[in-house]
């Protein structure tokens, strides 16, 4: 049988992902953790590319990442892997096992994304959900790990009254992106349920990258918020070539 990684890297990437989480927890057996952890690399190398091609089309077109306060303080939109991002990685693998390897191959390869701010040809984009994943919390000096411990002892003291999974936040939700009062923030569920992670109850963590991506790391409209369509063309431009996930 071709393996998974063979596969994904020949352009089967919808049919690898369907059929790693249909192993399941057999993903990280003997049998297949190292095929499907090839795949999670390939991924985290491919979002990568395309993070620092979306950047790199959004600067040249004078965006300015900004954070989601009242003072909109300028910020970096892509922090890449610090020192500290494999050990991050390694204790989340530990310590939430089993650990999406989708998840921990972006901490380690890609890093934390922001692309929240200001577009000088589109001033509603911080109104689109604009791409945010941040696992180590760069911009704020890092100490992610105490604060994902903080949350995990939390949510243990409450674990009897509340069945619902532990949550790995990774972005504000699309109301707090534009500093808005809204929801909780978006995040994986652990331990997780094999080689990719959900997002809330029905989405993949791979998925809803694919879907960021291919709206130009704007796939949302908060439309009762006074939300207006880019200009025609510019989603597009931005989405132009970005490889598939």
């Amino acid at each position: 049988m071709t393996s998974h990684i063979a596969r994904y890297q020949a352009g089967d990437h919808d049919g690898v992902w369907r059929d790693l989480r249909a192993l399941g927890l057999d993903a990280f057996g003997v049998r297949h953790r190292e095929d499907a952890q090839a795949v999670a690399r390939e991924m985290a190398s491919r979002a990568r590319q395309n993070v620092e091609t979306l950047v790199d089309r959004l600067q040249a077109d004078g965006f300015i990442a900004t954070r989601n306060d009242d003072d909109a303080t300028p910020r970096p939109p892509h922090f890449p892997p610090t020192d500290g991002a494999s050990a991050l990685a390694d204790w989340m693998e530990e310590t939430f096992a089993p650990f999406p390897m989708t998840v921990a191959a972006w901490i380690r390869q890609v890093g934390d994304v922001w692309l929240v701010g200001e577009h000088p040809r589109w001033s509603e984009s911080v109104l689109a959900d604009p791409l945010v994943v941040e696992f180590e919390h760069t911009v704020y000096g890092g100490g992610s790990r105490e604060y994902y411990e903080g949350e995990w002892k939390l949510w243990a003291e409450d674990a009897d009254e509340d069945t619902s999974p532990f949550q790995l936040d990774f972005a504000p939700d699309a109301l707090h992106k534009a500093n808005i009062s809204g929801d909780g923030p978006y995040g994986v569920d652990v331990p997780g349920p094999g080689a990719d992670g959900l997002v809330g109850p029905t989405t993949w963590f791979a998925d809803d990258l694919n879907d960021a991506f291919a709206a130009g790391g704007f796939p949302g409209a908060l439309r009762a918020e006074g939300y207006v369509d880019p200009p025609a063309g510019l989603r597009e431009g931005l989405a132009r070539d970005l490889l598939r996930l």
